[in-house]
């Protein structure tokens, strides 16, 4: 597997991992800023909705099982949290907004 076919395995994997609050996909909640390989793997940098999300935990532990489970030795797969910027909901994908019933 080359990082190509490692960060789009990334971005799959996540694409499954499901917000417990709006049962969409991380990816589609926009908590995902992005994947990028780095000389130690790969970094997925992700947000929550809020610094305090009750739910930030469970999220990021199924986000770290996941892709755990499709990560390639050679690109070691590393979760880092960030704010900055923060979450809006205008990061919700169009059809994101479209599942949750609001004009995209």
């Amino acid at each position: 597997m080359n990082s190509e076919q490692a960060i789009s395995a990334a971005w799959e994997a996540l694409g499954h991992v499901l917000d417990p609050e709006t049962e969409l996909s991380v990816v589609e909640m926009g908590l995902v800023y992005g994947v990028e390989e780095t000389s130690n793997g790969l970094r997925v940098l992700m947000t929550l909705t809020h610094p305090s999300c009750p739910m930030g935990g469970l999220i990021v532990e199924q986000a770290e099982a996941a892709l755990a489970a499709v990560a390639d030795p050679a690109y070691p797969v590393q979760i880092e949290l960030t704010f900055d910027p923060p979450w809006t909901p205008d990061r919700i994908t169009a059809e994101g907004r479209r599942r949750l019933g609001r004009a995209g």
